[in-house]
Parts: C-alpha cells; sequence; structure tokens
C-alpha cells in the first residue's frame, strides 16, 4: 500500500486505515530491504528502552535471521544516566537477551563524555535546566554519543529508528518534511542521507499505529525469546511516554507519576527533586544577570544547593547520579570561576 504525502498532510489517521499487524511488519521490512538495497552495509539500531525502539529492534533482528545476516549488525542503546530506574532495568534485561539470542550482533552502550554530562553542565558550569527555548540536552546527552560511535563505524551504515507518525504534532511534522525531501514514504520511510556519517535514516515502523506496537511486543516478540511482554507494565499504561527523569521540558513528569501510582513509591525522591528544580530555578535569584538584565547561568551558590540535594537523593535511595570524575569536574569547574560571570 502506497501512502501519498498528500495523505499525510490531511490527517495521519487515513494511511492506517487498512493495515492489521501482519500488513504493517511486511511494510517496515520492506522498508529493511529498500536500506539494503541503497548499499547499507552495516545496520546501527538505536535504542532506547521504550516501546518503539524495542519493537524496531526485535522486527530487525527477526529480519536479518531470517534473511540469513546480509550485514553486520550494532544495537547502540543511548544511556544519558538519567532514565527512569524501572524503565532501566527493564533495557538492560533486553539486551541481554539479544546478546544471548543473536551472539553475532554487536551491542554497545553510549554514554556522554563526562564534560558533556547534564550533572557537569548544570552544577559545574551553570547551565539552567532544559526547557522549551533552551533545549541543549539531547544533542550532548544522546545525539554525539551516538555520533562518535557511529563514526567509528566502518563503511555506509543505515540508522534505524523507531519514530512514528501520530507521536506528536510536531514529529509528524518533521517526518512530513522528509518525505518531501526524497523519502520514499510507501515503505517505512528512508527518509534522508546523513552525508557527514555516510548513513541512511531508516524509520521502518512510521506507519504502525501504537497497538501494532503493544501488540508485537505482548505477543509477538516474547514467543520469540524476547523479554518485552512487561513492558507495558512498566509504561504503567499506554498514553505515557517516557523521558529522563529529570526533565524539565514539561511541566509535570506524567511518567514518573505513573511509576510511583503503579508500585514504585520508593522513587519518590526523584520526583519530588525534579519538580523542585523545575521551580526553583525559575526564580530570578539563583541566576546570574547578563549585562541585558536577563537571567543567564545559575550562581555558584545555587549550584552548590543543586549539589547539596542531588547527593541527599542518592543518599536516599542508595544510587549513584554522579561519578568519581564528574565530581572532580564540578570540583575543578567551582574553582576555576570560568563559569561564574554574567554570560549564559
Amino acid at each position: 500500500m502506497q501512502v501519498s504525502l498528500e495523505a499525510l498532510a490531511a490527517g495521519i489517521g487515513e494511511p492506517f486505515g487498512s493495515f492489521d499487524l501482519k500488513e504493517a511488519t511486511d511494510l517496515a521490512e520492506r522498508a529493511l530491504e529498500a536500506a539494503l538495497a541503497q548499499g547499507a552495509e552495516t545496520f546501527v539500531l538505536t535504542y532506547s528502552g521504550g516501546k518503539d525502539s524495542t519493537a524496531t529492534t526485535v522486527l530487525t533482528l527477526e529480519w536479518w535471521k531470517r534473511k540469513g545476516k546480509p550485514v553486520e549488525i550494532h544495537v547502540v542503546y543511548a544511556d544519558t544516566g538519567l532514565e527512569i530506574p524501572t524503565l532501566h532495568a527493564q533495557a538492560l534485561a533486553f539486551l541481554e537477551a539479544v546478546k544471548r539470542l543473536h551472539p553475532g550482533v554487536h551491542v554497545h552502550t553510549a554514554r556522554p563524555r563526562p564534560e558533556e554530562s547534564f550533572w557537569v553542565q548544570i552544577i559545574g558550569k551553570g547551565y539552567p535546566p532544559p526547557h522549551n527555548r533552551f533545549r541543549w540536552c539531547t544533542r550532548r546527552l544522546k545525539i554525539a554519543p551516538m555520533d562518535r560511535l557511529v563514526q567509528s563505524l566502518p563503511g555506509k551504515k543505515a540508522i534505524l529508528t523507531g519514530v512514528r507518525f501520530g507521536e506528536s504534532d510536531a514529529r509528524d511534522q518533521r517526518l512530513i518534511l522528509s518525505c518531501s525531501r526524497g523519502g520514499e514514504c510507501g515503505q517505512g520511510v528512508l527518509f534522508q542521507e546523513a552525508k557527514r556519517l555516510n548513513a541512511l535514516y531508516v524509520a521502518p515502523i512510521a506507519f504502525w499505529r501504537e497497538c501494532f506496537v503493544w501488540d508485537y511486543l505482548n505477543f509477538v516478540a516474547p514467543s520469540l525469546g524476547y523479554p518485552t511482554e512487561g513492558l507495558e507494565a512498566v509504561y504503567g499504561g499506554r498514553d505515557t511516554r517516557f523521558g529522563c527523569w529529570t526533565c524539565t521540558v514539561v511541566r509535570r513528569d506524567k511518567a514518573m507519576a505513573r511509576a510511583l501510582e503503579n508500585g514504585h513509591a520508593h522513587l519518590l525522591p526523584l520526583y519530588e527533586f525534579r519538580e523542585w528544580l523545575w521551580a526553583w530555578t525559575r526564580d530570578p535569584a539563583t541566576r546570574v544577570k547578563r549585562k541585558d538584565g536577563k537571567p543567564g547561568r545559575l550562581t555558584l551558590e545555587a549550584r552548590r544547593e543543586v549539589y547539596r540535594r542531588l547527593k541527599e537523593v542518592e543518599g536516599k535511595l542508595g544510587m549513584e547520579f554522579l561519578t568519581s570524575e564528574e565530581e572532580a569536574l564540578i570540583q575543578k569547574l567551582w574553582r576555576s570561576g570560568r563559569y561564574n560571570g554574567k554570560r549564559r
């Protein structure tokens, strides 16, 4: 079934009307075949632990095995250090299953460099927590570590993502724009080529309904040996979207609130810390004034308070959020005074 750009622009619901899960799976596999036909020698599966990247990973690995392993496969887990603990544990269990089921697959964890980590930016350099007008986190914590790993791999790559139409209006518009620039939107989405990385970007399940994703994870993937049937319980429902537990881009962290409601009350200190950070750093008194009078970096006093409260949370939960290397970097930045001025 071909899906026109006009149909997408008119309403995302229209293209899904006649699909069933089998047809959706066939469509996704055609996207993989298209990437192969474009000369991809290595498939890089970007895995976050969420439902869409999990479904994409399982589907791709099963296609790869059935096709006689025609390409080298790398599964890359983007570990920002800020994942909600329940989802992080599920992700690690899934990756262990991938290693067991597919010994020939390369499994990596991509982490930000210590100097790029979330806490070094906030506590060390005084960056204000991310918000819609200064969303500095994604590139440093996810994109840059992933790019470095992809660039280290030989040959032409296909980077496989779990993005789907219907997740959000903003994401739909980005995908429509990509399609309008030459993407093959009738066979999954082979939607752009990154010459800098010598890679294609492919979204095999772009046209899957959310219910297809859950059916695939609850019934198909477990029958193949993957521990995915518990993921819906981790989500605590189908209307939850996961981000970092520290995310201050949203006003209220619904994912963490849902986790607390579903048997994970011990994570309350994380929720409370995030709520406090969101509100407290909006107080102008916590920010250095720039020359134009607008709030800039967090003051050194404010950064020390964030550090103190974070260490309290570590003690309450018995978890480590700051590595020894990050601690050393923060102390060095404080002593240097380099980021104590009026620049943002």
